[in-house]
């Protein structure tokens, strides 16, 4: 009895024992976390260990795998849909077991990347001779492609319409017995096309017709020394692109050797003699006109008879008059724009219009009396086309120095390309005072006055806080005075480019108003470069910056609010000035300004009172305030009383405000 009772709780215990064993751990290994597959055809494999129930999830819809799910081990076959597209695309295959959230999950994720179609081809255009030729195309792929041809285009042949690699396609054409013919082949991967142009050239070619010379006229003599070639457009009957070239000779058989001259010109119609040709000498000239086949047709041969009369060639610098007094000279370069080879001779429009500005700028006091510290440069720049693009008319020129009308009277020009065009070809600048800026350049402390062939009123100065300066001024022939191109360069070149002085008038847009704080930093920064001796944020006649000549016998200097574009908050000197109305007069503090510079630069001392913002003195400055009182001409303005009760300034039409550019060294 003791036995059979023993007997089921042995049985119990053995129960008991085994419902306590842990259950196994899970386990989900795969061979990789990341696959690559081909762009066609593309599969793989990710082997699976398991001990468990396992299923998958598919992110991407151009992917799909067998099996989706299994238990334990296994292997699982990815297979991707083409990819046709320029583009790599990757997609992920999620693999879990178990309950999420119990510690039988497990989640693994492998990451399928695709790469995508390519095609390129060595060769998109064939150019064929009338003859029956072949061209090899290199194709590298790695994909299907075919190739179309026109059903209209029998003329041409492949070796291979179709693909699934890289090939060597082999284009073959016909001979042609007509005219030009194109065709566009189309060779096509996936959803993209590249197209092939096909041209071959026609069988039968007509050479252009026979051109006559324009300029030089036939016979004619006394011609100027320096000149422009012209000639008429040849026709073509096939309509080809013409080139022409030019021959120049001493002979009327055009031999070879240094007596004759040959210039392509391209498809210009016209040419400039790069220097001077001989005085008193018979030349002859003709132009060939060529077609793309080659063909060519010859110009009648003209003659003309050179005198003595010469001219400027491109970059040529020549000065107008030398410094008599200062050891380091006060320089200035009068440059053209929109000024072509014909305004170039010895006299003519170029010398007339630069003599012109010059007198101006000198006619002026105080550079009147200051005249033999200046040596002034004139400068010869060939534009393609005379005047400048405006636009606001819709005009378009092609100039040396690509100048602008903006509009109103606001210009601009590439000063860059002044500034290095001055640099390589005026000889003998010197600008060698240490003093005058961190970085010592040829133009750095030298004023360059871009006239402009265009009669319109306009003008603007370029300022750089480094010494450079550009004074755009066109050739205005405005019958009034202040309108008057001379008036324009006593503006911006005397007040603002040399004098680097401040607009004092007081613009429409800024009437009744009082200077705005930015404006206020900006003419304070200006001031600490140099600049802006004739404004002053302050009426107080004791510490206003020209209080030395309040009550000084001879002038009329005081505290006028408005100026610098503004009514209020704004003080000038006097009542009128060339930077109101661009009147030929610079008030008081404006020609003491100017004196300063011209003395500081001819005596190769500092220019500027400022050194890195700081007022600081300057060692033996030869400028000297009773000098300057005694060899002041002009002390007042005869016309002042105009200003203030005839003249209204918001009326006049003034010129521009200078561009200002701070230069980070």
């Amino acid at each position: 009895m003791l036995k059979i009772i023993k007997l089921p709780l042995f049985l119990s215990l053995v129960v008991l024992l085994t419902q306590c064993k842990p259950d196994p751990l899970p386990v989900l290994n795969l061979s990789a976390s990341e696959v690559s597959v081909q762009n066609t055809n593309g599969t793989a494999e990710i082997s699976v260990s398991s001990n468990d129930q396992w299923v998958t999830q598919i992110t991407g819809s151009w992917l799909s795998i067998t099996p989706t799910s299994s238990k334990g081990d296994a292997v699982v076959k990815i297979t991707a849909q083409n990819n046709f597209t320029t583009s790599e695309r990757s997609a992920s295959v999620i693999f879990t077991m178990g309950q999420e959230g119990k510690k039988n999950y497990l989640r693994k994720i492998v990451t399928v990347k695709q790469s995508f179609s390519q095609l390129t081809i060595d060769k998109n255009y064939l150019d064929f001779e009338k003859d029956q030729g072949s061209v090899t195309v290199k194709i590298t792929s790695n994909t299907s492609w075919t190739i179309s041809i026109p059903s209209e285009s029998s003329w041409i042949t492949a070796n291979s319409t179709s693909g699934s690699a890289s090939a060597d396609v082999i284009f073959t054409v016909s001979s042609n017995p007509g005219g030009d013919r194109t065709a566009s082949i189309v060779l096509s991967y996936g959803d993209t096309l590249n197209t092939i142009k096909i041209f071959q050239k026609r069988a039968v070619n007509s050479p252009p017709a026979v051109i006559s010379p324009i300029h030089p006229q036939n016979n004619l003599t006394d011609i100027p020394r320096i000149l422009e070639f012209s000639w008429e457009s040849a026709f073509d009957a096939d309509y080809d692109q013409i080139k022409y070239q030019i021959e120049l000779s001493e002979s009327v058989n055009f031999p070879d050797g240094n007596s004759t001259f040959r210039f392509s010109t391209d498809t210009l119609r016209r040419y400039a003699t790069p220097s001077l040709l001989k005085e008193s000498t018979k030349y002859y000239w003709r132009v060939t006109a060529s077609d793309s086949y080659g063909a060519k047709s010859i110009s009648p041969v003209y003659n003309f008879t050179t005198g003595t009369k010469g001219g400027y060639s491109n970059g040529e610098s020549r000065v107008a008059f030398f410094n008599t007094n200062g050891l380091i000279a006060n320089e200035i370069v009068f440059v053209g724009d929109g000024y072509t080879i014909a305004d170039f001779v010895d006299g003519g429009k170029f010398d007339q219009d630069m003599n012109e500005g010059i007198d101006a700028f000198f006619s002026v006091e105080p550079y009147k009396s200051y005249k033999q510290y200046f040596r002034v440069y004139k400068l010869a720049a060939y534009s393609k086309e005379s005047g400048a693009t405006q636009l606001d008319k819709g005009i378009q020129k092609e100039t040396a120095f690509s100048t602008v009308f903006k509009g109103g009277s606001s210009m601009e020009a590439d000063d860059e390309k002044v500034f290095k065009f001055v640099s390589d070809n005026v000889e003998g600048m010197e600008d060698t005072n240490p003093y005058y800026s961190g970085i010592q350049g040829k133009v750095q402390n030298t004023l360059i006055v871009l006239v402009v062939k265009e009669d319109r009123y306009a003008g603007t100065c370029w300022m750089f806080s480094d010494g450079r300066a550009l004074a755009i001024c066109p050739n205005s022939r405005d019958t009034r005075s202040n309108y008057h191109y001379k008036s324009i360069v006593n503006h911006e070149a005397g007040g603002h480019g040399f004098g680097r002085l401040a607009d004092e008038y007081v613009t429409s847009a800024n009437k009744d108003k009082t200077i705005t704080d930015s404006e206020k930093t900006s003419l304070q920064n200006w001031v600490k470069y140099g600049f802006y001796p004739n404004v002053d944020l302050t009426s107080d006649l004791n510490n206003i910056k020209w209080k030395h000549f309040v009550g000084k016998a001879g002038y009329s200097v005081a505290a006028h609010e408005g100026g610098f574009y503004f009514t209020y908050g704004v003080w000038r000197p006097e009542s009128s000035s060339c930077m109101i109305d661009n009147r030929q007069y610079y008030n008081t503090p404006s020609r003491e300004h100017i004196v300063k510079r011209i003395l500081r630069t001819a005596h190769n001392a500092r220019v500027s009172e400022y050194v890195n913002g700081v007022l600081t003195p300057i060692p033996n400055d030869p400028y000297n305030l009773d000098e300057f009182v005694r060899l002041d001409v002009k002390k007042t303005e005869a016309g002042a009383q105009f200003y203030t009760k005839s003249f209204n300034p918001l009326t006049f039409n003034q010129l521009a405000p200078p561009v200002m550019v701070e230069v980070k060294h």
